[in-house]
C-alpha cells in the first residue's frame, strides 16, 4: 500500500458519508502479528475501516502513534485493489 493510499483511507474515516458497514476488513485481522500471512489483497475501504478501528479514539481524534503503527504495517502487508 503506499502513502497516498494510506491517506486516502484516513479522509475516508474523517468524512461524514463513510459507511463502516460496505467494507470487509475480517482478511485484515491478525495483520499486526508476526505471523500474519502477507502480502493481502484489500481494498482502501477495508484499510479505512481497520485504521478506524485501530487509531480512532471514542472522542473522535486520532491516536497518532497507532496511526503511524498502522500506517507502517500497510505499506507493508497490504497491496490494494479496485
Amino acid at each position: 500500500m503506499t502513502k497516498n493510499e494510506f491517506k486516502q483511507a484516513v479522509e475516508m474515516v474523517e468524512s461524514k458519508d463513510f459507511d463502516y458497514t460496505k467494507h470487509d476488513d475480517s482478511n485484515l485481522y491478525g495483520c499486526g502479528l508476526n505471523d500474519f500471512k502477507f502480502p493481502v489483497y484489500t481494498t482502501i475501504g477495508a484499510v479505512a475501516r481497520l485504521v478506524a478501528w485501530q487509531a480512532r479514539t471514542f472522542a473522535g481524534t486520532w491516536d497518532a502513534q497507532e496511526l503511524d503503527n498502522m500506517a507502517r504495517i500497510a505499506r507493508k502487508k497490504f497491496l490494494v485493489i479496485g
